[in-house]
């Protein structure tokens, strides 16, 4: 089966050695996809979208790109009658004028859609994912368009204008990616939590977190009734009972902090967690490789467990996962 995957610019590469783990061949690249064959399975950390057997269209302008959008859409339909609500996405290559040039592409076919299928465009649905009709755009003159999409849960976030520092953007992807985020009055260990933007996103849900940093927390965390900030060293800290919730965001090589993952998960120190890895010089599929080890790395030790680069990660991943005990 042929499959469009989407990833952030200049991870082309990376993506595919890590389609190439998974028995998947590249067949064509552009700025942000590739285009594969043979992938066995979609759970891949440097993907973001995945288009099954993708069509491509090419087409000078937008309005021509839009018509030839509809007639596909038209001919998949067929005589088949909708009663209800259909999903659809477009989305944009690697920068901003892709996304815009998707956007525009998307208002014209709903457009077009409209004057010729009035009933059927009111039950049009904006979904990432699931049976329906994708567009991805790869550049000015071409788009791909699928039946069927798999989102891999990235997307940007809204800032809160009161977070301490915009790294809060990341566990809020995180928690929406891994599906589970700290309920009330559960408890959270936050390892390098200065200025407190992670800690910050744990309080807003009611949990009880434990700040762990030498660097001071900013407000509205610093002074929260919720937290208690202990200025130690983040690795030599052992919480007196099991936390709900291990986070950790320090700017460390991914060894150091992966090793550090390993001890609190073999001294059963926390249920779930969420951990960013800087890949520094790291190679990103040896990483990978290690993180999923059938018998050292963390896949033996979780019931559950996602590796992702998150739209809101530049240079690094994040893993989350739920402890086996």
């Amino acid at each position: 089966m042929n499959t469009l995957i989407t990833c952030k610019e200049d991870y082309e590469k990376i993506l595919e050695r890590e389609i190439a783990l998974h028995l998947g061949t590249a067949t064509k690249r552009g700025r942000g996809w590739i285009l594969a064959e043979g992938l066995a399975t979609n759970d891949l950390c440097f993907a973001h979208q995945l288009l099954e057997e993708p069509q491509a269209v090419r087409e000078a302008s937008v309005n021509a790109l839009a018509e030839k959008l509809v007639d596909i859409f038209a001919q998949r339909l067929g005589t088949t009658r909708l009663e209800k609500p259909w999903n659809f996405g477009f989305v944009g290559g690697a920068d901003e004028k892709l996304i815009q040039r998707a956007a525009t592409i998307e208002k014209r076919f709903l457009e077009r859609l409209q004057k010729k299928m009035s009933r059927v465009s009111k039950l049009a649905r904006h979904a990432a994912s699931g049976q329906g009709f994708f567009v991805t755009v790869t550049d000015f003159k071409e788009a791909f368009v699928s039946f069927k999409a798999v989102s891999l849960g990235q997307k940007r976030m809204q800032m809160d204008p009161n977070a301490p520092s915009r790294s809060y953007l990341k566990l809020e992807e995180a928690f929406s990616i891994f599906g589970r985020a700290p309920k009330p009055d559960e408890s959270v260990v936050d390892l390098g939590a200065a200025p407190g933007g992670w800690s910050h996103s744990a309080l807003k849900r009611g949990a009880h977190v434990t700040a762990v940093d030498n660097g001071p927390l900013k407000e509205p965390v610093k002074s929260h009734p919720h937290v208690e900030h202990l200025q130690t060293n983040a690795f030599k800290y052992v919480p007196a009972e099991r936390a709900d919730w291990l986070l950790c965001d320090m700017l460390e090589t991914p060894e150091i902090i992966l090793d550090l993952l390993h001890q609190w998960l073999d001294k059963e120190l926390c249920l779930r967690f969420v951990v960013n890895l800087k890949l520094q010089r790291a190679d990103p599929i040896l990483l990978l490789k290690k993180i999923r080890h059938s018998e050292d790395g963390l896949s033996p030790k979780c019931r559950l467990l996602k590796i992702r680069q998150l739209y809101h990660d530049r240079e690094e991943i994040t893993v989350m996962g739920e402890s086996n005990h």
